[in-house]
């Protein structure tokens, strides 16, 4: 059978992994020139008309969109698939479905995201080069709230070209000029002779013509389907369940691993004391010792293989950390603030001169977070074989292929054995906020795949070895100062973080190289409040490297700094003795877009009605992700200081909307999330280690007291934005707001409150000590 796509196949060798692409795109640029990033010519194969890499037409009028993201809940299948039905003038039915292309063609490649650009608006050197390299290196992944973002443009151009090669496919069959034809529906109409072509009557004709070289996109004015509901391409099928997650992977002649990791990181393996024991319990096949740092058993079945991790009895190697508690880590990041040199992120204006002007009122502030685990709902998983023939292949859930890829190069190169190939099946998966986008897992069942050649190994991490010994979101605290003027607006603005460095903990797990600590945008994002109108502003950052492997986390750097900063302005707003409203009303002068967005929530949540005594009501907003979001946190304080969210009241400039429904719910469902982390959630350590294991104490917001969330959309005339993250960001500093106007008390730490358990199934929050 042909290939999908004509020009590579995703077969790609350890050996072009760890190098050889990367020496010809530095070494060459006639080769670079020779990557195709496009991805519009096509060609025929039996029944299918592959139009590009995007879109493939069957003889039945089936269309199928290649999707190159991975489908997490975000709804990003349904998207995507209807901007190239918008370009290709076909009904969003039945007869759209969508697929996660096997192979890694240039065009799917994340380069826009690594250039924190859009695609259409790129140019120069810079841009030419990043298309190539990162298409030749496959880099191709899931994150940033960027897939709408990223692959707007591209999937516009691939419809729309299908959409002029039909044409003139239609064109040459019926002997008229292409300009005197149009489509719709699915169909190229004559209307002077009343003769029609369905799609797949022409595909076949269509996928050997040339792609034009700037196909015609649609105004506007011209859009069906973009910016109107529709259902989703993977409901149907889920409501069946029919779609394969990373849990339902099932492979003939398949084994069983589970695993159990040092308790306090960086300590390796000393001794496995009951080795033989283990190795004569029911079912087990195999124990081994992953990369001196894990112990895993392999077994008939996961119970069994579960059931003898359970009696492990392993000698760890000692640490500097053997003694580290959350207190001593805390105090850390206290130190850390008042370290002489920080790295400045961004330094406008004289904000020295600005605090020590002598009329100025200096407000000053700390606050702090915990470190977060990610746990996501389907446990952390990966099954991979490696064959007698040198190929290897892996399913996981994870947020791309990138890391499916470098995972099972790593394993396989703990046991010295080089893949001939690497096929990786990106397989749906329950929630990933950033944790799916490393290699870890795979990793280690790719190693554990080389001891069992010929046979799949299907590895599943326990509730308690993720929660305990995964990857977490980095704990912080932050200074931040303000001199405020005369009419109490801030003239001067010092933001200072503390925190250990996401981008370098991620590339010492997965990159070749590793940049560094200094400069870590992840770090400082949501600090600079630029869209607020503020003449004087210093951004800095302390790197406090810790044992704790960080992770990527749904939202970063903004999970953390809009709390302290939104928290910051409402104390600046007191200062200043004005509504905190009013007080951000003034600061957006200068920022027609926040200051709607700002004015829309306002008038949602009533603002400026009474409330009964205990209840209070904050507000927050943030730009990140290209979008421009602001909530309304209404909540109830007992006497008994039990918190509850009430409602949180949301709206949002995503840019241009392509399925209003899909933005809802990732607000809706951002915002239960952000409630969780900023009532309930929080790693401790005690003597280096996670206190915390399952859900009884790393609990979620249950449905049974989730808060009732409104969201309204801003109309925008502005390109796409990200709608997977934002509506996290704002949460935290509402909620604290909300609390400090129904009690007077400031809350300058997360969790906002500590949970108490009623009985076997009850918990509540209240106010802390």
């Amino acid at each position: 059978m042909a290939r999908l796509l004509s020009r590579r196949s995703f077969l790609i060798t350890g050996a072009a992994l760890g190098g050889t692409a990367l020496v010809a795109a530095v070494g060459g640029v006639g080769y670079l020139a020779t990557v195709d990033v496009d991805g519009l010519d096509g060609f025929v194969d039996g029944e299918r008309a592959v139009l590009n890499a995007f879109l493939t037409i069957h003889g039945d009028g089936r269309v199928v969109v290649q999707v190159p993201r991975a489908e997490m809940g975000q709804g990003i299948y349904t998207g995507l698939a209807m901007i190239v039905a918008e370009e290709l003038d076909v009904p969003f039915d039945e007869r759209i479905s969508v697929e996660f292309p096997t192979e890694a063609h240039p065009a799917y490649s994340n380069w826009a995201n690594v250039l924190q650009v859009r695609p259409e608006e790129a140019s120069g050197p810079a841009a030419w080069l990043a298309r190539r390299v990162f298409g030749e290196l496959g880099f191709i992944s899931t994150g940033a709230s960027a897939s709408t973002m990223a692959m707007w443009h591209p999937m516009r151009v691939a419809g729309a070209s299908a959409r002029q090669m039909l044409l003139a496919a239609g064109a040459a069959r019926l002997g008229v000029p292409a300009s005197q034809l149009t489509t719709a529906d699915g169909f190229v109409r004559h209307n002077a002779s009343g003769r029609t072509l369905s799609y797949g009557e022409l595909a076949a004709e269509a996928a050997v013509l040339p792609p034009p070289d700037e196909p015609s996109l649609k105004t506007a004015d011209q859009w069906r389907l973009i910016g109107r509901s529709q259902p989703r391409v993977d409901l149907p099928a889920k409501i069946r369940g029919e779609p394969v997650f990373g849990m339902d992977v099932v492979q003939p002649n398949m084994l069983y691993a589970a695993i159990r990791h040092a308790p306090v990181f960086g300590a390796r393996v000393s001794q496995i004391l009951n080795e033989v024991d283990l190795r004569a319990q029911p079912g087990v096949l195999d124990l081994a010792v992953i990369n001196e740092r894990q112990v895993a058993i392999v077994a008939d079945s996961w119970w069994r293989a579960e059931q003898a991790a359970w009696l492990l009895d392993i000698a760890w190697t000692q640490t500097e950390s053997d003694g580290v508690s959350s207190a001593a880590m805390s105090a850390r990041l206290k130190a850390a603030l008042d370290a002489d040199e920080p790295y400045d992120s961004l330094d406008e204006g004289d904000v020295e001169a600005a605090l020590a002007e002598p009329a100025a009122f200096v407000v000053e502030a700390d606050y702090q977070v915990p470190f977060l685990a990610h746990a996501c709902m389907e446990p952390m998983n990966a099954t991979v074989v490696v064959r007698e023939d040198g190929t290897a292949e892996a399913w996981v859930p994870a947020q791309g292929p990138l890391a499916i890829r470098v995972g099972v190069t790593t394993g396989t190169g703990w046991a010295g054995v080089e893949p001939t190939s690497i096929t990786c099946n990106v397989t749906m998966n329950g929630g990933a906020f950033g944790r799916r986008s490393d290699q870890d897992v795979t990793a280690q069942a790719a190693f554990l795949a080389t001891r069992h050649t010929g046979r799949p190994i299907k590895l599943i991490w326990s509730r308690e070895e993720d929660i305990g010994r995964g990857l977490f979101r980095s704990h912080a605290a932050a200074r931040l100062r303000a001199a405020l003027g005369e009419d109490g607006l801030p003239v001067g603005y010092d933001a200072q973080v503390a925190s250990q460095s996401i981008i370098q903990s991620v590339a010492d797990r997965n990159l070749p190289f590793n940049p560094g600590p200094e400069g870590d945008r992840l770090t400082v994002e949501g600090l600079d409040k630029r869209h607020y109108a503020i003449p004087n502003r210093r951004i800095r950052s302390q790197n406090v490297p810790s044992h704790m492997p960080i992770g990527l986390w749904r939202s970063n750097g903004y999970s953390f700094n809009t709390f302290f900063t939104e928290s910051f302005v409402d104390e600046c707003a007191l200062a200043a003795s004005v509504d905190p409203l009013d007080y951000r009303r003034t600061l957006l002068r200068d920022s027609p877009r926040h200051l709607a967005v700002l004015e829309r929530v306002a008038e949602m949540a009533g603002w400026g009605t009474g409330l009964a005594p205990g209840r209070g009501r904050g507000i927050a907003i943030e730009e990140c992700y290209r979008s421009v979001v602001a909530q309304v946190a209404e909540v109830t304080v007992a006497g008994d200081g039990e918190i509850t969210v009430d409602q949180v009241f949301c709206a949002i400039d995503v840019g241009t909307v392509v399925n209003p429904d899909a933005v809802i719910a990732q607000m809706e469902g951002g915002i239960v999330f952000g409630v969780t982390s900023a009532l309930l959630s929080a790693i401790t350590l005690e003597n280096g280690v996670v206190v915390q294991s399952n859900f009884h104490d790393f609990p979620m917001q249950r449905l049974a007291n989730a808060p009732d969330v409104m969201v309204s959309i801003v109309d925008s005339p502005l390109p796409p934005g990200g709608a997977g993250e934002p509506g996290i960001v704002p949460v935290a500093g509402a909620i604290a707001n909300a609390i400090f106007a129904a009690t007077g008390r400031r809350l300058r730490s997360l969790p906002l409150a500590v949970t108490q358990t009623i009985g076997e199934r009850r918990s509540r929050t209240v106010l802390p000590a």
